[in-house]
């Protein structure tokens, strides 16, 4: 037992998502009567088995990154909650109360992502983020096509490449006017050839590699950074004041437990952020995190202490899982 708790409990659940489902494990931390929070998104794209990854966090020995960022987070939490801050303070102050925040299209054919991208501004949002279905081709664009007259000239569009490959270049979409294209080549593709797609590129993924994210974010490229993925708060802080361009906060699409974590980071950056990709917890199901303001185009901090959220513990026994 690390001698700074008294108790670990680790609570793996598995909840539907609009798509899909979230697999993740809930950490807690107990000293005395206060819990710390924390959670572990399990992404089995990255390499990540929610069975390993539980017990990382049971033997109190966290090596996954998103193992390391849920005890990083539930550490947090709990000595914030003792001494009556919210998590922000202890990354160095609260440098804003609140953070603008993207809309995630889920739709897919181009006359879906239009009515949901008018729904989205119609409740306030500005930025608008897709997935790509086909590297940027004729369908892509049709649906950003869509999405620019859904959300008019001033929204923001951002379309996700997920790794796609080195093809396809930035140019080619410049009529789209995108604020930028996120992760277009591979996790481990080397700085070079980063620098070879020109600018308005953003790295998600390759932000694993923190060597690789430091120089990324000296070269200015955007760093859409995940607690998940680059292994906790501090490592986010990191990379973001060595950035020479824009940073911003995402989730790996977490319960509210990661999301308010992010939520702490997001608003203890030195820079304003661009608009975060927080704004996910109603693509659950259920939401067995509590606190947390609903989601929209601006996020609040929470009143309460620590990250600001509690468990819904009904829930977490509704959706547990064996890992």
């Amino acid at each position: 037992m690390p001698p700074a708790v008294d108790r670990i409990e680790v609570l793996p659940i598995q909840i539907p998502l609009d798509r899909g489902h979230l697999r993740s494990a809930i950490l807690v931390l107990h000293r005395g009567s206060v819990q710390g929070l924390g959670e572990a998104p399990a992404l089995p794209e990255r390499g990540g088995s929610l069975a390993d990854i539980c017990a990382e966090l049971t033997r109190g020995r966290p090596r996954s990154a998103a193992a390391r960022a849920a005890w990083s987070s539930a550490l947090l939490d709990l000595q914030a909650r003792e001494r009556g801050l919210c998590v922000a303070e202890l990354l160095g102050g609260v440098r804003r109360r609140q953070v603008r925040c993207s809309h995630l299209v889920r739709a897919q054919s181009p006359a879906q992502v239009g009515a949901e991208v008018a729904s989205a501004r119609g409740a306030g949002f500005e930025t608008f983020k897709l997935k790509a279905l086909d590297r940027g081709g004729a369908l892509d664009q049709e649906r950003l096509a869509a999405a620019r007259e859904a959300g008019g000239p001033g929204a923001q569009l951002r379309l996700d490449m997920n790794q796609s490959g080195p093809e396809l270049s930035p140019a080619a979409l410049a009529r789209f006017r995108l604020e930028f294209i996120e992760q277009p080549l591979p996790a481990t593709a080397p700085l070079s050839a980063w620098l070879q797609m020109g600018p308005g590129t953003g790295a998600d993924e390759s932000l694993a590699d923190l060597d690789l994210g430091r120089a990324l974010g000296a070269a200015g490229v955007v760093l859409a950074i995940k607690l998940a993925t680059v292994g906790g708060a501090r490592p986010a802080l990191g990379l973001a004041r060595v950035a020479a361009g824009p940073v911003l906060l995402g989730s790996s699409l977490e319960t509210s437990v990661g999301l308010a974590a992010a939520l702490q980071v997001a608003c203890a950056l030195p820079r304003e952020p661009r608009a975060c990709g927080l704004a996910t917890a109603s693509l659950l199901e259920v939401d067995p995190g509590v606190g947390l303001g609903p989601p929209g185009p601006l996020m609040s901090l929470p009143d309460s202490p620590g990250l600001g959220v509690e468990l819904d513990r009904d829930a977490l026994r509704r959706y547990r899982v064996e890992p």
